[in-house]
């Protein structure tokens, strides 16, 4: 039986294999090719479902700054800026260990 650890392993390899896939096949989208669309489409979905469950924050584990920045598209240093100002609030701070849920709503 595999662990939650080479599950997770095996779909962050499927996610870049289908990111590669998603590469190729919008080059031949973006030349003319029409066939490659049926393709191109069935890729996306399944990429799209792939990510849902290799996401940071999907399981429930708790984000880094680095992380929940990307989440929310801004750099680090700015999600701690807006943090030091209260308009957003971690789910875990001891120290500089700062840790978030990844569903903090900025105010």
């Amino acid at each position: 039986m595999h662990t939650m650890v080479e599950a997770t392993s095996r779909l962050d390899r499927s996610a870049r294999l289908l990111l590669a896939r998603v590469a190729e096949l919008e080059e031949l989208v973006s030349h003319g090719e029409e066939g490659a669309w049926v393709s191109y489409l069935a890729t996306l979905d399944t990429l799209a479902h792939v990510l849902e469950h290799v996401t940071p924050g999907r399981r429930g584990e708790l984000l880094t700054t680095s992380q929940m920045a990307a989440r929310l598209n801004v750099s680090p240093k700015t999600l701690l800026r807006r943090k030091a100002r209260g308009q957003i609030r971690p789910a875990v701070q001891h120290g500089k260990l700062i840790r978030w849920r990844g569903d903090e709503v900025a105010r």
